[in-house]
């Protein structure tokens, strides 16, 4: 019975990878048009309640990749590792890139908002985190994520390299989630005025 379902899976190359796209720019353009909305309205508490459910978001996508799929994807061939790959293409190439940076955004204006003291040590080190989850996503998890894409698209043959990106990428996912953890730390901190 497992192996019937397993079968009727279809392979990385007879899915439609270009579905891919009109569902990614969706979750690309979502968080950022929400954002920009919110900016534009000054409404300090929507600013606040964005933050704290995209920041959720994100820490939550890397809690799932950096743990459950790690366990998941140890367990699976390499051919089904690619088309796992594949099925995430849309979120891991479009969604987390755009809550990461929209979720930071929101935590810049919040911080001038709330005229937190931007030399204070506790500012400066979730400055640093901040910046260190910056450059990790956007130099590091998206051009593996845009790498892992194009393989796909051109037929998925390299089954090899997908499953090498995807999995540097999910373990990739656990640094960020204890970044983030750390970072929510620090705002509990910001929010509270309790020392840590």
């Amino acid at each position: 019975m497992v192996e019937s379902f397993g079968n009727a899976l279809p392979k990385v190359n007879e899915v439609d990878l270009k579905s891919a796209l009109p569902k990614g720019l969706i979750l690309l353009l979502t968080p950022i048009i929400i954002l920009i909305g919110i900016l534009i309205s000054g409404n300090f508490y929507l600013l606040e309640y964005f933050h704290v459910l995209s920041g959720s978001a994100w820490t939550g996508m890397d809690l799932i990749m950096g743990i459950f799929f790690a366990y998941i994807m140890r367990g699976l061939r390499n051919d089904e590792r690619a088309e796992v790959s594949k099925r995430l293409i849309p979120v891991m190439l479009f969604f987390m890139p755009a809550i990461a940076t929209t979720t930071i955004t929101a935590g810049i204006y919040l911080a001038f908002a709330m005229n937190i003291n931007l030399y204070s040590d506790y500012f400066i080190v979730v400055a640093i985190l901040a910046l260190s989850l910056m450059i990790i996503g956007l130099l590091v998890f998206l051009p593996n994520e845009l790498k892992i894409y194009l393989e796909l698209s051109r037929g998925g043959k390299n089954i090899t390299k997908i499953v090498s990106l995807t999995m540097f990428n999910i373990r990739l996912s656990l640094v960020q989630l204890i970044l983030q953890l750390t970072i929510i730390v620090f705002m509990a901190h910001f929010a509270t005025g309790y020392p840590i």
